[in-house]
């Protein structure tokens, strides 16, 4: 009988011949279905045992195996009454060879293997329904729609130089508004496509206001921003932006809301939308809805402010909290891989490191891993701005900061306890000084 699960669909058992046929002589083919194309698909013992002969040679030596390696391996199977039909398959495999039949079959075969894989998930969704595990409904249906026709094969170094060396900066990057961190030693421009930048502070101590300080430096280099909250109004954070674009300090945007609205309108730069959701209620699902919804009313953002990370909630769930902020950290990470955009956030450090001048990485409250998944991340204090990892570039840099709350401005300086060296010169220094980033870490707390 016939029931659509299997490779009875297509008829005789040539065609299973010819999807084995086609795994042996095509190693993309092979790669595509290999996680898909399951051992059940066949309808004959003898096509199952050729199949998980083969994955099992591939699993040992990385590569799809020779018919004499499949002969002997089959002949070598004890007590099995179908290894003789398994053999007589693979003389005819290796005998005839018609290139259309194949092709059909290995067109016929990926599709119907990713059909299968849908299905799959599709009746793994229904339980998770019943579950209540709405999040991870979505991460199977993602998984299963990962199966693709790309074979992308990667970045060719050797005849790919020329493409390389005629690029000054990273490519897609959006400025921070910071000289001190787009200079060509720290961020090479900014943040680029699909890296996570953090920053942490103690509580209360500007994380918001830093993050409008980026979306601002977005804006003004003409970038589309998207800035979430999970802590504040909208109203709220657009006043703040309504301050660092004007001037105006926020307290007096009502009584000067005429010259604010001239200055906003005046103002050539990207566009804006801020988007409020309660704390503890928006998973990266909720982002990655929103911002298609964005892009199909036309907006499409260059940038994401997130504020902040530690306010959002795991699409899997857990009790305990270093756990739960662990997973948000590497959804955010992976969220920036797979839209392609910069992501920056904030974080909150831990009591040890409020009142500290320099607050170091090993400050970070609940989970170091937020540290570890993080292309960049900075810390700040009152006084002192630290770069504690950067992939980009220098780490272990301090830099002066001054924070003017009630105009929303950020601006960091030269550290003054770098004896007059300019920006280029300190970084240089800082990435001259040694291979660990230990002696980096010890070289600047002696100067403090």
């Amino acid at each position: 009988m016939v029931d659509g699960t299997n490779f009875d669909v297509f008829g005789s058992s040539k065609f299973q011949n010819r999807v084995i046929q086609g795994a042996l002589t095509d190693r993309v083919f092979f790669e595509r279905v290999f996680e898909i194309l399951k051992q059940d698909f066949f309808t004959t013992e003898a096509h199952r045992i050729i199949w998980g002969e083969i994955v099992k040679l591939f699993n040992k030596y990385d590569s799809s195996p020779t018919y004499d390696m499949l002969r002997l391996e089959i002949a070598a199977i004890p007590d099995s009454d179908d290894k003789d039909d398994a053999l007589t398959i693979l003389v005819d495999i290796e005998k005839n060879a018609s290139r259309q039949e194949i092709e059909h079959a290995k067109e016929k075969a990926f599709e119907f293997c990713k059909n299968q894989s849908m299905k799959s998930a599709i009746l793994h969704s229904v339980e998770l329904l019943k579950e209540g595990k709405f999040d991870e409904i979505q991460k199977t249906i993602e998984d299963s729609l990962k199966v693709t026709d790309k074979t992308d094969i990667g970045h060719n170094y050797f005849d790919s130089f020329g493409s390389r060396s005629k690029e000054d900066k990273r490519p897609n990057t959006v400025p921070t508004g910071f000289e001190a961190l787009d200079h060509n030693n720290v961020l090479e421009g900014g943040l680029a496509a699909g890296e996570l930048g953090v920053v942490m502070a103690p509580t209360g101590g500007g994380k918001s206001f830093m993050l409008v300080n980026f979306g601002y430096g977005a804006l003004a280099a003409g970038k589309n921003v998207v800035h979430y909250t999970f802590e504040l109004s909208e109203n709220n954070i657009g006043n703040r932006y309504d301050s660092r674009i004007t001037g105006v300090p926020t307290k007096e945007i009502v009584t000067r809301n005429r010259e604010v609205e001239t200055k906003l309108h005046r103002f050539e730069g990207g566009k804006l939308i801020i988007k409020e959701y309660p704390t503890k209620i928006a998973t990266v699902n909720t982002l990655k809805f929103h911002i298609g919804r964005l892009q199909s009313s036309g907006f499409d953002p260059d940038l994401v402010i997130i504020d902040y990370g530690d306010l959002m909630r795991s699409r899997r769930g857990y009790d305990q909290k270093r756990f739960e902020l662990e997973s948000i950290y590497e959804d955010l990470r992976g969220f920036a891989m797979e839209t392609k955009l910069p992501i920056w956030t904030a974080t909150q450090s831990n009591r040890e490191g409020f009142n500290d001048d320099v607050i170091t990485i090993d400050k970070v409250g609940e989970a170091i891993s937020k540290v570890h998944v993080a292309d960049f991340f900075a810390t700040f204090s009152q006084r002192k701005f630290h770069i504690g990892k950067n992939r980009m570039g220098a780490a272990g840099v301090n830099f002066d900061i001054v924070i003017d709350h009630g105009s929303s401005l950020i601006k960091l300086h030269e550290d003054n306890g770098s004896s007059g060296l300019s920006i280029s010169e300190k970084v240089s220094n800082v990435l001259n000084e040694g291979d660990t980033r230990k002696r980096i870490f010890d070289r600047y707390r002696e100067k403090l």
